[in-house]
């Protein structure tokens, strides 16, 4: 699959389904409702950066380009914790939430992996308890790896 690239209609999918996910992390830890009215989803860039019960909120560090590099250079178009391939709905998640939303801290998860991820923020509050101690660290080694845009 090296070389193979993300269209720009997944790429901006992808992109805007992590956009939601982020702004529907941080309506969950200031204690709101998700806002059914969405029409504009740049809302949650305007709201300044800080840290909540010691879960970084604030706007993307990344964007739609972003979202490629971190398909194919990092990830290589597969599931961070199970190695599944793009056959499968692979999603964006943070993940350490105490740390910012750039390539350095952003996994691919399949539907399985991110319900498991999900289920562990809620219960311990770290998503990142759902693997394994040592698939904990080589995700944490890839993660290592990524290139920060300085223009960021």
């Amino acid at each position: 699959m090296s070389g193979e690239r993300l269209g720009r209609n997944a790429r901006n999918r992808i992109f805007q389904h992590f956009k939601n996910r982020e702004n529907n992390f941080r309506d969950r830890i200031e204690g709101k409702a998700s806002l059914e009215t969405s029409s504009n989803s740049d809302d949650f860039d305007i709201r300044p950066e800080c840290i909540i019960n010691g879960s970084w909120v604030g706007p993307l560090q990344m964007d739609s380009d972003d979202v490629d590099y971190l398909f194919n250079e990092v990830w290589r178009s597969r599931c961070s914790v199970t190695g599944e391939s793009l056959g499968t709905v692979l999603e964006l998640s943070r993940w350490d939430m105490s740390k910012p939303s750039n390539c350095q801290n952003i996994v691919i998860l399949g539907v399985k992996a991110m319900k498991r991820f999900d289920d562990e923020l809620i219960n311990s509050g770290d998503g990142r308890n759902s693997v394994s101690f040592d698939m904990r660290r080589i995700i944490e080694a890839r993660l290592e790896t990524c290139k920060v845009d300085s223009r960021a």
